[in-house]
């Protein structure tokens, strides 16, 4: 736990918009900070040395991956959560490329800006399953699978070791429903069972908050998933949090349906 409030940075035109998420940050102890444009985000990030910089990606007055790339040449320990309306590969791999450590999309459903920012801080990169799987598809084109946005969480939820009705339950689907997702997504991955598509889609980054550590390959880069430790009750819209080690788990039969 942080011994001082987190400090913020809002960088947003709209200053509604920019009221509404200074509201919701403060309600949950940041102490937060406001700049409508790219200039006044990179004055403000050199003065005031935010611990988080949340940061619009469609400015009027310059590029996004521009402004993020000049905070952290000026305060490198800072970290970007991005705030974006376009999920295509060539705007997320701009942002991650210029250091963004979130790509968060404003019209997600489950939107959680104050736990993206704590993911953030812990390090982890925090990215919109939709961005994700732009991510993907750009990877090695027509070789590459193309998971959607609903099979990637019934795959996060499978590595957690759910089964098929409590991923249903969680996501408010039917079982026959959440069948057919990890079919799907064990088709695409060309996996025999439900533990290989999760290492294939591990070894993807497909798992949301897990990466590469630098320098190793895929033959071992993915045999611990990663997952942020939860606090209290979670809500609806939370994930099962635990961590599991993939070189541990066996391929057995499948859970059962009923």
């Amino acid at each position: 736990m942080r011994a001082v409030p987190t400090r913020v940075l809002v960088v947003e035109n709209h200053r509604l918009v920019r009221q509404g998420i200074r509201s919701e940050l403060s309600g949950h102890g940041f102490v937060v900070t406001e700049a409508a444009t790219g200039l006044d985000a990179i004055a403000a990030a050199s003065e005031q040395r935010p611990d988080v910089v949340v940061l619009d990606f469609e400015l009027p007055d310059r590029p996004g991956a521009e402004i993020c790339a000049a905070i952290l040449e000026r305060h490198p320990s800072a970290a970007i959560v991005g705030l974006s309306e376009h999920e295509d590969e060539a705007s997320v791999r701009a942002a991650l490329d210029a250091g963004a450590r979130a790509y968060l999309l404003r019209n997600a459903d489950d939107l959680d800006l104050p736990r993206a920012i704590e993911r953030a801080l812990a390090g982890e990169s925090v990215i919109d399953p939709r961005a994700a799987a732009a991510l993907l598809s750009s990877r090695g084109g027509e070789q590459q699978p193309k998971l959607s946005s609903q099979e990637l969480k019934v795959l996060r939820l499978v590595a957690e070791g759910l089964t098929n009705p409590e991923i249903g339950a969680s996501l408010y689907l039917s079982r026959h429903t959440v069948k057919e997702y990890v079919s799907h997504a064990m088709h695409k991955l060309e996996a025999t069972n439900r533990i290989e598509a999760v290492r294939k889609a591990t070894a993807l980054g497909l798992i949301e908050g897990v990466g590469p550590p630098p320098g190793e390959t895929t033959q071992s880069q993915h045999d611990t998933l990663v997952y942020n430790e939860s606090v209290g009750p979670a809500r609806p819209t939370d994930l099962k949090v635990t961590p599991l080690k993939i070189d541990k788990l066996v391929a057995g039969p499948e859970p059962p349906t009923e």
